[in-house]
């Protein structure tokens, strides 16, 4: 029966050769180390990737279907590798990028010695946490990289935290993370480590501990000015404590690389833990001709953060260029007698879908991935289209309730993702660039909470280019 309607010919297609076309493969990061409390907060020097993948790929697009990410121990003398669970190391948020060599290189020392939460060393460097922040730094070190060499580096990640290791990242066929000529990774780490110290110290929170020096007249923590705060009218005007430095007293302005987030400072003759990142790529096999011919190629739209000031006025109508909110908001605890299914905080933010300049506003690009970060004591995220009030995606962080890793007890350990594509999956929602999203973020707030996040990471697919793959393949 012959197909009359182009993209399900394309998808019916390649999912039945895709099907036994996935295979993975591990790599590890070079081993970081961090005493009890110490944060770590920085890209470590680029790693090469299997060489019979770098063989396979060489000159070639690697297209991958997902990527996870573990945080592991391997003992020097035995080799045994153990999983860290989020109590012993917290990710707080990392970005990777895979590309060729000498390029991811260039990156690194473009990088090497500055931290990424200092607005003076790195401009862009606090939107570490937004996928579109990753590009702002690519954009930095262009005149290094030159124009061809930025297009090959791929990123992936930003605001993706503890959450990380339970979410499937896994895109449905026939979308795809593609990479050009891959042949190293490089990751930023902001992890830190929490053996040993008392959930109840909520070190996850980055708390500014007494050794912090604020000044006020200066507007600067230890002699450093902090990234600007930036938050909503609403977190304004409830006098949020995370969008001043006269009342901040905890968050990733106070998680900068190297510092110690407990009163007490480890003994430096304590050993110091020897950590990894380990990262799971799924991939399609490089001979899979009619994938390649088919695949469609995905980008993170800038979208969206539930602490950012909302467009309104003419911004409305403007492109935005590397606009960031707060990024973080504290949840202030209820008024004393609140009953426990009243006792919530609701932030909230409209902002552009992904609308940057010289961008076509009118671009329709289709939504294939969807998942809000937050942190812990968040109950859920809701995106709309607010042109129709149309709830596109909502999203629920799921808790441990155990001791091993990836089930501890208290902690974020997974946010099931929205996901669309080809049959039984719903259609992906098709969205302008222009378009206007609202973010509503919910956090329980029986108890107080600094620095918490609500933040989207959304994979999408420009239509322009997927109607010419439309066309090749039929």
């Amino acid at each position: 029966m012959p197909c009359h309607r182009l993209l399900l010919c394309a998808l019916s297609a390649t999912v039945q050769f895709a099907a036994g076309q996935v295979r993975t493969f591990d790599v590890y990061t070079d081993p970081i180390l961090l005493h009890r409390g110490e944060v770590h907060n920085s890209y470590v020097q680029p790693k090469a990737l299997p060489r019979k993948i770098v063989e396979e790929f060489a000159n070639k697009t690697m297209h991958l279907r997902s990527m996870q990410l573990d945080i592991v121990r391997t003992d020097a003398v035995t080799g045994v590798e153990v999983a860290l669970p989020l109590y012993e190391t917290y990710n707080h948020h990392h970005a990777l990028m895979v590309g060729p060599t000498a390029l991811l290189q260039r990156v690194y020392n473009f990088t090497k010695g500055k931290d990424p939460l200092n607005p003076h060393q790195h401009p862009h460097g606090c939107a570490m946490m937004k996928g579109s922040s990753v590009r702002a730094l690519l954009d930095e070190a262009a005149k290094a990289l030159g124009p061809s060499g930025r297009r090959k580096i791929s990123a992936f990640g930003g605001a993706s935290g503890a959450e990380y290791r339970g979410t499937s990242t896994g895109l449905a066929v026939p979308y795809t993370y593609a990479v050009s000529n891959p042949e190293s990774f490089m990751v930023l780490m902001h992890f830190i480590n929490t053996r040993g110290v008392p959930h109840e110290k909520k070190l996850w929170e980055c708390p500014c501990t007494s050794a912090r020096k604020f000044n006020l007249q200066n507007g600067t923590i230890d002699g450093n000015k902090p990234l600007p705060f930036t938050c909503s009218e609403a977190l304004q005007q409830e006098g949020n404590a995370a969008c001043s430095l006269a009342t901040y007293e905890g968050g990733y302005r106070c998680c900068e690389h190297g510092v110690f987030l407990t009163e007490q400072i480890p003994d430096p003759r304590e050993a110091p833990d020897r950590i990894q990142a380990k990262f799971t790529f799924e991939y399609y096999v490089p001979d899979a001709q009619e994938l390649a011919k088919g695949a469609v190629e995905t980008t993170s739209p800038h979208c969206c953060d539930a602490s950012s000031p909302s467009l309104e006025g003419d911004d409305v109508n403007k492109p935005q260029q590397h606009r960031f909110g707060n990024l973080e908001y504290d949840v202030p605890p209820c008024p004393s007698g609140t009953a426990p299914g009243d006792c919530v905080h609701t932030a909230s933010s409209v902002e552009h879908f992904s609308w940057s300049p010289g961008q076509d506003p009118e671009e329709e690009l289709e939504l294939v991935h969807a998942w809000g970060h937050q942190h812990i004591a968040g109950l859920d995220l809701r995106l709309y289209k607010n042109s129709t009030g149309e709830l596109l995606c909502h999203t629920r962080p799921r808790y441990g309730s155990g001791h091993v890793s990836g089930d501890e007890r208290g902690f974020v350990v997974g946010i099931p993702p929205c996901v669309w594509g080809p049959p039984p999956l719903p259609p992906p929602p098709r969205l302008r660039r222009r378009d206007l999203m609202r973010t509503v973020a919910r956090y329980n707030a029986t108890e107080k909470h600094h620095g918490v996040m609500s933040l989207w990471l959304l994979t999408a697919a420009p239509l322009t280019k997927h109607a010419i793959v439309q066309d090749v393949l039929v």
